[in-house]
């Protein structure tokens, strides 16, 4: 006599592979969380540099200056403007020769840290790309990382961490 045996998984081997499941997915997910908020903080310093050096060139190439506009406020964003000001929190507040250029924090989950919490101007003159004797340092913070971009007095950028992150440097 042969007895037919049912094919399929018992309720107890679901069980234990459901576990196991569990078990590494709850491993897994801070690292993910820390890899995440890392490379939010990557992204944010690279397009704030990025945004500062077009402004450089663009107001090399256009003989014009060219203002960076960085609003540590509420606001938490950074535009570039050909007049001597603007609001970056409003999209359409900022041109620059018919271009619009802006980053919202928010979108990165990050905030400009700014013991003043207000708005910073810097402007590249047409001639050089210099900012008219002054420098300036943006500091990016996310729950878990810090960085700075720094513009020095000749316009160069540059951008730090203040922890190790892959592929930039530390302050």
């Amino acid at each position: 006599m042969v007895l037919n045996k049912a094919d399929g998984f018992s309720l107890l081997e679901i069980l234990v592979v459901l576990c196991i499941v569990v078990i590494i997915s709850a491993l897994a997910v801070p690292s993910f969380v820390e890899w995440r908020q890392a490379n939010a903080i990557k992204s944010a310093l690279k397009h704030t540099a990025d945004i500062a050096k077009y402004a450089r060139t663009l107001s090399i190439s256009e003989r014009k200056p060219v203002t960076l506009v960085v609003d540590a406020s509420a606001n938490h964003c950074i535009s570039i403007t050909s007049a001597s000001d603007c609001d970056c929190s409003a999209a359409s507040s900022c041109h620059v020769f018919s271009q619009q250029k802006r980053l919202v924090m928010q979108n990165y989950h990050a905030v400009i840290a700014s013991p003043a919490n207000k708005k910073s101007l810097l402007t590249f003159d047409g001639t050089h790309g210099m900012s008219f004797g002054s420098a300036m340092t943006v500091s990016i913070t996310n729950a878990r990382y810090t960085g700075k971009v720094i513009i020095n007095n000749l316009g160069r950028v540059r951008y730090c961490t203040s922890t190790a992150l892959e592929g930039i440097p530390l302050c």
